[in-house]
């Protein structure tokens, strides 16, 4: 039978900007993910027993979350097939903003040392790829607000470099150590990360809040010095 009359059986059935979530992720990408023995293994639905954000945690703390100076069950570097397999299934899930900012704000919540920059990296990764089209006034804000204040995080992680596709056979696959300032910053002004495509975003210029600002502190001057 032609491909072309196949019908995909991983599509999310939640939508998104009239589509599935899932089609932020290329076809080829998307099933290289669900073949993956990591996603069979610890994000399929039976395996996770329940498609929710509170059986995805527990995957994302275990495998993402790091203890200062040392790893705590870590398996994860961005940009990696099980980096790539869990924004997957948060792509299919679709959390809400309050339970991304819960993962977030893990940090304080686990353990004294627990270090949450992996977990962090991920849901900026996830709200740069499916909010891309997003330009609603107050979730633009949000998004903005969000990633102005990690660019001056500088905490290091553990990378694919962010021009190249784990799975590409005719790219040399680099780990590098690279600063969360520095994630912000590409997903802020590159197309492309990790041969996933970003989409155009009208969000992502973090200079447009600042110009914003500054524009209405000067028409607020401006009325004041008038009515005096």
């Amino acid at each position: 039978m032609s491909n072309e009359f196949l019908v995909e059986s991983h599509l999310s059935n939640k939508q998104l900007n009239n589509q599935s979530v899932s089609l932020v992720i290329p076809r080829i990408t998307r099933d290289k993910i669900h073949n993956s023995i990591y996603y069979k293994a610890n994000l399929d639905n039976s395996s996770l027993r329940g498609l929710n954000m509170l059986q995805l945690i527990e995957v994302i703390v275990r495998d993402l979350g790091t203890l200062k100076d040392k790893s705590v069950n870590q398996v994860c570097f961005l940009g990696g097939v099980e980096f790539k397999c869990i924004l997957m299934k948060l792509i299919e899930i679709c959390p809400t903003w309050e339970q991304l900012m819960t993962i977030i704000q893990m940090q304080d919540n686990v353990i004294d040392n627990f270090d949450n920059k992996y977990l962090v990296a991920l849901v900026l990764t996830y709200i740069r790829i499916q909010y891309y089209y997003d330009n609603d006034e107050v979730n633009s804000k949000k998004y903005r607000e969000l990633f102005s204040k990690c660019i001056s995080d500088y905490r290091k992680l553990k990378s694919v470099a962010m021009d190249t596709d784990c799975w590409s056979m005719s790219q040399s696959i680099e780990i590098k150590i690279i600063h969360l300032d520095e994630l912000v910053d590409w997903l802020c002004s590159e197309d492309e990360i990790w041969g996933i495509p970003l989409g155009h975003c009208q969000w992502s210029d973090l200079n447009a809040s600042d110009e914003d600002d500054e524009s209405s502190d000067e028409s607020l001057s401006s009325s004041d010095d008038e009515s005096e």
